[in-house]
């Protein structure tokens, strides 16, 4: 009397047929859709990941370069006829430099997540991804919201303003304006921009996010004899 082998991965769920190839049942068609979308779930939250560590770099340049150019035009009050007013509040500018720093900073944490190979990895960059993309609404929003309020309460001054508010008012005056203005009101502009850009692609990143935790859900209710299948280690 023969030993009967134990049915394989591949034959389980399965019915056997005579003259062709085995039947699948409903389980495997939704596994397989399942590990299509953890799939396309990867390629999009790489994707994502990948564009806001450019535009993070983006953010931090412009920043970085509109500072610079402040340190290196502005001189001290007893000088005669001074560019710059007697205060100038540079808090906007440094909050959109340290938003740009730690958007960039969560993007590479996520993609070594992603890149590491770990068990039960789509739980794990669930984890990752809901967390660091909330992390980054939070600052991009706050980053937005800061610097928006600052920048219009010293709009109409005369004798304060940012690095925004105070180059840009000579918008139009070309010809006459302080060297290197109108690069800071562009430079400072732009990285506003691009961190209001920001939010709504981290909106987008926590929308992910809530995909991938539903597909993570499905791929547990698809089980073999009580044991998860190995389409959920994806």
């Amino acid at each position: 009397m023969t030993a009967t082998s134990s049915p394989s991965f591949s034959q389980l769920g399965r019915s056997p047929s005579i003259g062709g190839p085995p039947g699948y049942t409903t389980d495997d068609i939704i596994a397989a859709q399942n590990l299509r979308c953890a799939r396309w779930l990867h390629i999009l939250r790489i994707s994502i990941n990948a564009f806001t560590l450019a535009a993070s770099i983006a953010v931090v340049a412009c920043a970085a370069s509109s500072l610079r150019s402040y340190s290196q035009s502005h001189v001290d009050p007893e000088w005669l006829l001074p560019l710059w007013p007697l205060h100038v509040d540079l808090r906007p500018s440094h909050a959109v430099l340290a938003c740009g720093i730690i958007v960039a900073i969560f993007s590479l944490a996520y993609m070594a997540v992603a890149f590491v190979p770990l068990p039960r990895k789509l739980h794990h960059l669930n984890l990752a991804s809901t967390i660091l993309s909330f992390l980054a609404l939070f600052v991009t929003l706050f980053t937005t919201v800061f610097a928006c309020v600052i920048t219009n309460n010293h709009a109409s001054s005369t004798a304060s303003g940012t690095l925004n508010s105070w180059t840009c008012k000579w918008q139009g005056f070309d010809d006459i304006a302080p060297a290197n203005f109108m690069a800071i009101c562009n430079e400072g502009t732009a990285g506003l921009d691009v961190v209001i850009l920001l939010v709504i692609v981290e909106f987008l990143a926590v929308a992910v996010s809530a995909w991938g935790w539903w597909v993570e859900m499905r791929l547990k209710r698809v089980s073999i004899g009580g044991e998860k299948s190995e389409i959920e280690l994806v």
